[in-house]
């Protein structure tokens, strides 16, 4: 690998991130973003009105937050491996 990756794909890549000193700092940052992402809700379309073009939206728990997407089991546990990397 050749600098800090553009797109971090998974829990695997931080934990290799941190591993390495020179990338620990931006990765920890990172994971803060993920911890921090107020992503529990999400607006669903329910229908659109085709004359005015309207939108009828619901909130709903949000299927796949950011920590889930990278995939951890919870944001608590990114948390955990945030608090593990600055103890």
């Amino acid at each position: 690998m050749k600098g800090y990756p553009k797109h971090i794909a998974s829990k695997q890549d931080f934990i290799n991130l941190l591993a390495d000193k020179e990338y620990r700092e931006r990765a920890i940052a990172d994971l803060r973003i993920i911890a921090e992402a107020d992503d529990d809700k999400a607006m669903r379309t329910i229908s659109i009105n085709e004359e005015t073009g309207e939108e009828v939206t619901e909130e709903i728990d949000n299927p796949m937050p950011l920590w889930k997407v990278k995939g951890f089991k919870s944001r608590k546990e990114v948390a955990e491996l945030i608090a593990a990397q600055e103890g």
